[in-house]
């Protein structure tokens, strides 16, 4: 095959991506627009939260589940990632004027070190409780890329992501 063919062929496959991608984006904004089928990961919104196992930053395992009975926002983050680093002054700023209020925020790190993470969330002045998820959270709530927040009422049900 010559490179002229070849070059060809590249910009059909990158079309036919494209040709996808909006075809997916048209599929989940009807369902969206439907309020039906909007779900994530085994997490679906108006449905209980998944309640998964995360570690604590002095290496106990507790259940998210403990956080629920008041509204809980769910901030899923990692120390290397600059969109986390960027909104964390908003974050915290938010959490400091609400908790008197009620609300919770819990941080949860994405697979590093408690080490890590404490040092991070001092240098930053994270003043709400953090946890590390080893993996099940970001399946469970169907999470690929973060920065990610997610809203749970004081039932425990998952209202947005």
């Amino acid at each position: 095959m010559n490179v002229d063919a070849r070059y060809r062929l590249g910009w059909i496959a990158v079309a036919l991506l494209f040709c996808l991608a909006a075809a997916l984006l048209y599929v989940d904004f009807v369902r969206f627009r439907a309020g039906t089928g909007v779900a994530y990961g085994r997490a679906a919104i108006g449905a209980p939260a998944p309640d998964v196992l995360l570690v604590t930053l002095d290496g106990h395992a507790r259940r998210l589940s403990t956080f629920f009975g008041r509204p809980l926002v769910v901030n899923f983050f990692a120390t290397w990632c600059e969109p986390c680093k960027a909104e964390l002054p908003l974050v915290e700023s938010r959490y400091v004027a609400a908790r008197a209020s009620g609300l919770t925020v819990l941080g949860v790190d994405q697979q590093e070190g408690p080490h890590e993470v404490r040092a991070f969330a001092a240098a930053h002045g994270v003043t709400y409780p953090i946890v590390i998820d080893t993996g099940p959270a970001v399946e469970a709530y169907g999470i690929n890329a973060i920065p990610a927040t997610l809203f749970i009422d004081a039932s425990g049900g998952l209202r947005a992501v």
